[in-house]
């Protein structure tokens, strides 16, 4: 459910924050103050394109900040694919828009547009009337009736035939590709050969190149590290006046008097501990002095080596790694190649294979959906009679496509007839618009009714319908919200009636001449005066007023019966 949306700096808006409940959440306002943006708000911080113009004028960014909670384990597990923690049920989704970039949160955490728009399908569903349109194209319709009434045997066979379509697209291509020509075929795998042999031949290690450049370092540099450790061995040991010499001096000066005091004996240890630490490191650099011996062939050949590394590295691969890797890749080529008469005619087989069950997965799963479209009919005719189409009559259409889909081999058309005696129609040459609202309400509803996303969202659902018909979509969008919550911006006075919490929208002008856009809730007070406004009510009329008290009324009849 959509607890709050945040919006700062977008469009009209300085700065909103709306908390919203659950039931029916109704929005109104008068024209042109501002409803649509609040849709576009969500539709952006939920991943919407946008661009450095939503920014409002003379701000240095757009943030919006939408809070849901969460009790669906789809999305739980989105989230947990995505290592997204979250508490308290409650997840927080924010978009930050600049000039140069727009960067999406969820819970803190840095994520792409994509991630936001997948989890944000199974929270929320925004109808606007571009989404009209989207419905309306036979399309989607398919869409549509795999959504309604989803069962596991359903999903199963979706799954199978997804699966088999994919193994099917991948082995037409490769039947559909020219077969080789043989001078360039053998051509081929002769490069091939060389390249593998060369490799091959190098018998390359993966970490080698770090080792040989570490030996390298040492035999280049063995002569200045055996004359500067020689110098060493001098200046310590050998050399007259050496070190060792004057301490061996001081510790027999030292010892004479040592036996005098407890201080003198401690400094006199002292002395000795590093006459014999001198001892160890004379060793050491004497050890080291022959390690570092100057080895002219073992200098060549590691030289040779490493300039063999990186030619092969310049030829195939910035890195031992991935040379062996391009090795193998070549590998896989060349047995391609040289047993491609037979790799062929192995391809052909499974092809032939995969289209006998592509096609039993094909045509178990249009009879599923032809027992889907008779329980789906019979939802949305009777969803229509609730909206006052009583004389509809609506199928869905089906056609063979031509050849193997992504959907299977069914086309799918939603046809109706809005009155008694006239033929069915394609459902985008419906013309009133009332009409065309209540169908898609139906649509959205009778689907609602099967899914699982608890927030439905509806931007002027009332478009071309008024009087009795405007009640029976208030009604309808009432006993949705029941099971859901919905939030929905209209222009009728009866479907703003039915509202569990009602919203305000309204421009204003500040004392700097600057366009604000507000939202806030309405007390009962307030939602009579909005909805005398939306009667027409222009003077504060009493007549005006007892109507609109008459309306809540019914309203409110209604909803304690359902």
């Amino acid at each position: 459910m959509l607890l709050n949306l945040h919006v700062k700096n977008f469009a009209l808006i300085d700065e909103i924050d709306v908390d919203f409940s659950r039931g029916l959440n109704i929005l109104t306002g008068e024209t042109g103050a501002g409803k649509s943006i609040i849709l576009g708000s969500l539709g952006l911080a939920l991943g919407a394109k946008a661009d450095k113009d939503c920014i409002r004028s003379g701000c240095e960014f757009a943030l919006f900040e939408i809070t849901f909670s969460i009790d669906n384990s789809d999305i739980k597990k989105k989230l947990e694919e995505n290592d997204i923690s979250y508490e308290n049920d409650e997840i927080l989704i924010q978009r930050k828009i600049t000039a140069q970039r727009s960067v999406f949160k969820i819970n803190s955490q840095t994520v792409n547009a994509a991630v936001v728009k997948d989890i944000a399908s199974s929270l929320i569903d925004i109808y606007g009337q571009h989404d009209y349109r989207d419905l309306l194209n036979s399309r989607k319709h398919i869409e549509i009736l795999d959504s309604f009434s989803v069962n596991d045997n359903f999903k199963k066979t979706v799954s199978d035939y997804k699966n088999n379509y994919s193994e099917y697209l991948r082995l037409k291509g490769l039947c559909e590709s020219p077969e080789v020509d043989e001078v360039k075929r053998e051509r081929e795998i002769s490069l091939l050969e060389y390249q593998i042999n060369e490799i091959d031949a190098a018998s390359l290690k993966e970490g080698e190149e770090e080792e040989v450049e570490e030996k390298l370092k040492i035999q280049e540099n063995a002569s200045r590290i055996q004359n500067i450790l020689g110098t060493l061995n001098m200046v310590m040991y050998e050399g007259e006046g050496s070190a060792s010499e004057q301490i061996d001096l001081s510790i027999r000066e030292l010892s004479s008097i040592s036996s005098i005091d407890e201080k003198l004996s401690s400094l006199f240890e002292e002395l000795n501990d590093i006459s014999s630490r001198i001892s160890d490191f004379e060793r050491k650099n004497k050890r080291l002095m022959d390690e570092y011996c100057p080895n002219e062939e073992e200098l060549f050949t590691l030289r040779e080596r490493f300039d063999l590394i990186n030619e092969l590295e310049r030829k195939y691969g910035n890195s031992i790694e991935e040379v062996l890797k391009y090795c193998e890749q070549k590998r896989s080529e060349l047995e391609e190649l040289t047993g491609y008469e037979e790799n062929r005619k192995k391809i052909l087989e499974d092809y032939e294979k995969i289209q006998n069950k592509l096609k039993i997965n094909a045509d178990k799963l249009s009879k599923l959906r032809r027992e889907k479209a008779l329980k789906f009919e019979k939802a949305i005719s009777e969803s229509l009679t609730d909206l006052n189409i009583s004389q509809s009559d609506f199928k869905v259409c089906f056609l063979d496509t031509d050849g193997f889909t992504q959907s299977g081999t069914d086309k799918i058309n939603f046809e109706i007839s809005t009155n008694k005696g006239e033929p069915l129609k394609p459902l985008e040459n419906v013309s009133s618009g009332g009409e065309l609202s209540r169908i898609m309400l139906s649509l959205k509803t009778v689907g609602a009714e099967k899914d699982n996303i608890d927030t439905l969202i509806f931007d002027e659902i009332d478009s071309g319908i008024s009087g009795v018909t405007a009640w029976k979509v208030a009604k309808k969008l009432a006993l949705l919200s029941k099971d859901h919550q919905v939030i929905c911006i209209t222009h009728l006075q009866q479907i703003a009636a039915m509202a569990d919490i009602h919203y305000e929208i309204v421009k204003t002008v500040s004392d700097e001449s600057r366009t604000n856009t507000f939202i806030s809730v309405l007390d009962e007070e307030g939602r009579i005066k909005e909805i005398c406004r939306m009667l027409g009510d222009e003077f504060n009329s009493d007549k005006f007023r007892d109507n609109a008290l008459e309306i809540i009324k019914q309203a409110r009849e209604y909803k304690n019966n359902i």
